[in-house]
């Protein structure tokens, strides 16, 4: 949830055959496919072989920029997930989405697609792309260097390489086994009936007034129960969570199966595959799947007044 990827590397690299290869197309923001919207191809001669070949033109280079940020933002503003395929080589280039993490309470990621890539094999990929796709040698060679240049990247930004992309797009549920009582305090519980908080058990707030109260303590969580209180206050569309070995999720509303799955289960821990499901899309009024491929508590079906003891 809220994380933006920003694909790392030189033309030759891999970034759309990556992008290709997890089916992303539908998820990424390409500058390239941009710059084809904004201008047609254009010819280029190159001296070395004597021939014209057809590239994607750079004229439009200020224009793609904006409309990419436009992007970006317009995406992060829905706490969609977000992935920006361009070379993002200098350290600048990455620097440029910290305005917007901090507005937006995004985590960064970049896949560095040239970690083991020599300059050599980076030439011999950009001569056998697509003709529009392959790029001046010197621009790749240019590239090549300045990576070696900006290696070390600000601590914010989390590099990654390719194969981890699966597992930061997933959610691992967490452990609360050493909680004596896991509690849900519903929306429409009076102040009166609050329960007193203590160290020893973890709470799950669907009340405002509980939240105002006691939000800022480490054992409660805020779950959002429309969109407004996801996108626009940050507040958590779901939980998951292990609790006296067994395993449960939370929410506002049922969340179904094709939003969760895969379940991955590796020694007791169950990983969720939701990094790609918009926000918006955990509160929605869904009918539950039949069966349930994990155990739910959602506000909807528990009674408002009541607290919830869970075990």
């Amino acid at each position: 949830m809220r994380k933006i990827f920003l694909l790392r590397g030189a033309p030759g690299s891999g970034k759309s055959s990556f992008i290709s290869r997890h089916h992303l197309q539908p998820y990424a923001i390409s500058r390239d496919q941009i710059r084809l919207l904004l201008a047609n191809l254009t010819y280029y001669y190159e001296e070395d072989t004597d021939c014209l070949r057809q590239v994607i033109p750079r004229s439009a280079n200020e224009q793609t920029e904006k409309v990419v940020d436009y992007l970006v933002e317009e995406k992060m503003k829905r706490g969609e997930t977000v992935i920006v395929d361009s070379t993002h080589i200098s350290v600048e280039t990455i620097e440029h989405y910290q305005p917007w993490l901090e507005r937006y309470r995004y985590e960064l990621f970049v896949v560095d697609l040239m970690y083991h890539k020599n300059l050599q094999n980076l030439l011999n990929r950009n001569e056998i792309r697509r003709q529009y796709d392959w790029v001046k040698p010197e621009v790749v060679r240019e590239m090549y260097l300045s990576y070696q240049d900006n290696f070390d990247l600000p601590e914010w930004a989390h590099v990654i390489n390719p194969n981890q992309m699966a597992k930061v797009l997933s959610q691992r549920e967490s452990n609360l086994d050493h909680f004596a009582h896991v509690v849900a305090i519903p929306d429409q519980m009076a102040e009166a009936d609050f329960p007193h908080v203590h160290i020893s058990n973890f709470y799950f707030s669907f009340n405002d007034k509980f939240t105002a109260k006691y939000g800022t303590y480490r054992n409660v969580v805020t779950i959002g129960k429309t969109k407004d209180e996801i996108i626009n206050q940050f507040r958590l569309p779901y939980f998951v969570f292990k609790f006296h070995h067994k395993h449960f999720l939370i929410s506002a509303y049922p969340i179904r199966n094709e939003l969760l799955d895969p379940i991955k289960k590796v020694k007791g821990v169950w990983t969720y595959s939701t990094g790609l499901v918009n926000l918006a899309d955990f509160v929605a009024p869904f009918p539950s799947s039949k069966p349930q491929h994990v155990h739910q508590f959602n506000l909807s079906k528990l009674q408002p007044d009541r607290l919830l003891h869970i075990w």
